[in-house]
């Protein structure tokens, strides 16, 4: 009987046991939240270099101003020319048989309005007595009309024939330098169709061709350093002028035009050149775009900066520019190391503690 009493006491006492030790709470303390970010540099494709030309910057083209067959081409590519001198000639036989035609149409015209007019006044002699009909001097002025317009026609045509004989030479405006001619003796060229063109020799420019990536974001006037493919002749700054609107399609490429400013002698139309983007007057910064924060109209970033021993994310307003790929160029705001956050932008507060940069 004792024995049960002790084995009971034990059944009701095991629950107490069981029950194990005393739960605590855990206190878990928040730390610093880490950042992705990247430091502003100056965009490394910009560092390219591209080959170009030097171009006439004032560049024209010259055609005859009648239609002809081409006589003599005085000049060839490459050639300086004066203001006055004779380029190209066309068929002056061709030009003074066209004269002589026209100036024997006009005999002919002359002579028939004569007699339309003789015949006219007999018709009215007549109708004057009675023995005409008014259709009969109806019909002698018709035809003395018509007999008038059609010497006025040759006249007209006589005064064409001869400035087209005048304009047989091709003569240069200006001085300058030939580019390329167009034609060879003995083509038959019609009026305003380009013969040659010609440059001023000391407007020069430089022509490269860029990919349309790199075009979209350097800036306006942006400064370039031409150098010359012979040794030792100093390159040149070069400012940027004008960016083609039209792309090369087939290579995504578009044209720039560099302005020389004050380039040696040896910087001739035709030189072969290289150019390069001189970044450290005009550094292209780019972002992500993940990067960009605050609204359209006021975008920003939020740049890091360490206040002693905390690193303290600040928004900074910026403006943008264009767009390539997946980044977007910053034209202002920024400068170069500046460390940018790139991920998780829009749930940060002004002065706000961030932990260690995640790379």
């Amino acid at each position: 009987m004792r024995r049960i009493a002790l084995g009971l006491c034990l059944c009701l006492a095991t629950p107490m046991f069981a029950a194990g030790p005393v739960q605590t709470s855990e206190v878990v303390v928040e730390g610093l939240r880490p950042v992705v970010t990247e430091y502003v540099s100056a965009n490394p494709y910009v560092e390219r270099q591209f080959s170009g030309v030097i171009r006439g910057e004032d560049v024209a083209a010259l055609a005859f101003q009648t239609s002809g067959r081409l006589a003599a081409m005085n000049v060839e590519a490459g050639d300086r020319i004066k203001a006055g001198q004779g380029l190209a000639t066309l068929d002056q036989i061709t030009l003074a048989q066209d004269v002589t035609v026209a100036e024997a149409a006009v005999s002919s015209a002359e002579a028939q309005a004569e007699f339309a007019e003789t015949q006219y006044d007999r018709v009215a002699a007549l109708l004057a007595r009675n023995v005409a009909t008014t259709a009969q001097i109806e019909a002698a002025r018709a035809a003395r009309d018509a007999a008038v317009a059609q010497a006025d026609s040759a006249r007209a045509d006589l005064v064409r024939a001869r400035e087209a004989a005048g304009y047989g030479q091709l003569i240069a405006p200006r001085d300058g330098i030939v580019l390329n001619t167009n034609v060879e003796p003995g083509t038959m060229v019609s009026p305003g169709v380009s013969v040659m063109e010609i440059a001023d020799p000391m407007g020069r420019e430089a022509i490269i061709d860029v990919a349309e990536s790199f075009a979209m974001i350097i800036p306006a006037h942006a400064r370039f350093t031409v150098y010359h493919r012979a040794e030792g002749v100093a390159p040149v700054e070069a400012e940027l002028s004008v960016i083609e609107p039209v792309a090369e399609t087939s290579l995504d490429t578009r044209r720039l035009r560099l302005i020389l400013i004050d380039p040696p002698e040896d910087y001739r139309i035709g030189t072969l050149i290289t150019a390069s983007y001189n970044s450290d007057r005009a550094p292209v910064m780019t972002l992500p775009q993940t990067a960009i924060g605050g609204t359209t109209e006021a975008p920003g970033v939020w740049r890091v900066v360490t206040e002693g021993d905390t690193r303290v994310a600040h928004f900074t307003p910026v403006t943008l520019g264009a767009e390539v790929g997946d980044r977007i160029v910053i034209t202002e705001g920024l400068a170069e190391d500046d460390e940018i956050i790139t991920h998780g932008v829009h749930g940060l507060e002004d002065g706000q503690e961030v932990g260690e940069r995640l790379q």
